[in-house]
């Protein structure tokens, strides 16, 4: 037990490094800058221009917004999408390695973002023919 309160004192002190931290405006931003990992973030208060942590709603956890940058969203875990395949825009997907694998990258439209996905099991990933979506076959 007093291993689990010390890793939860440990973290609380690092979100808080940012809290009270100089900021302008609307900013706001992911404790320690992590995204995916805090159910916190920290944002602009407008009167004392320092950096207050606030909660997100349950379940959801912190992301840079990707649409705004210099500030933060709440989301569900796991859907701010992979920076390292590139950007998206709608409802577009591409496939991993074409009629290989099942594997293809999803855009995630809230995060501008292409997450992993998968076929069925069994199926082969397919680009449709303008290259904008895949089928599965």
């Amino acid at each position: 037990m007093a291993k689990y309160t010390a890793a939860i004192l440990a973290l609380a002190a690092l979100s808080n490094l940012a809290a009270g931290q100089q900021c302008t405006g609307n900013a706001s931003m992911c404790p320690n800058n992590q995204d995916g990992v805090s159910s916190t973030y920290l944002q602009c208060d407008s009167w004392s221009h320092k950096y207050v942590s606030q909660n997100c709603p349950t379940g959801q956890v912190c992301y840079a917004n990707p649409n705004k940058p210099g500030t933060a969203m709440c989301g569900l875990p796991g859907s701010g999408g992979d920076p390292d395949l590139g950007k998206c825009t709608g409802n577009t997907a591409k496939c991993a390695a074409e009629g290989q694998t099942g594997a293809y990258y999803q855009c995630n439209r809230w995060s501008g973002q292409y997450e992993h996905a998968n076929c069925p099991s069994g199926l082969k990933c397919h680009n449709n023919a303008n290259h904008t979506g895949v089928f599965c076959q």
